[in-house]
């Protein structure tokens, strides 16, 4: 995943990521199941497990950006906080110091 954020040319908000990151898992589960021969392909199984897929990625989306929406009213903007909003899109800014302690303990330094 990091190597497709990177890729990027614009930047991207944290809602945006999550959202981007959630249509490229789906992505994914179409290839795969585009992949299997026609018969499989074609089977109830596997488009339920394809469906089942959506609906998880889904969730997990709008559970990450409900979190990100709690952390900043929690907060009251300290650590983040929602910096603008466009219909189900909400970008989300966070504090230097927070944002670079997070990154020390997801990248291990």
């Amino acid at each position: 995943m990091t190597v497709w954020l990177e890729s990027t040319d614009a930047e991207r908000t944290a809602a945006d990521v999550v959202t981007g990151s959630a249509e490229l898992t789906k992505d994914a589960l179409r290839l795969i199941a585009s992949a299997a021969p026609a018969p499989l392909a074609d089977s109830d199984l596997v488009k339920g497990l394809t469906e089942l897929g959506h609906r998880a990625t889904d969730a997990s989306r709008d559970a990450t950006l409900a979190g990100l929406d709690g952390l900043a009213k929690a907060t009251d903007g300290t650590l983040v906080r929602r910096v603008s909003e466009e219909g189900a899109k909400a970008a989300y800014e966070m504090n230097t110091k927070v944002a670079k302690q997070l990154l020390k303990s997801i990248l291990g330094g």
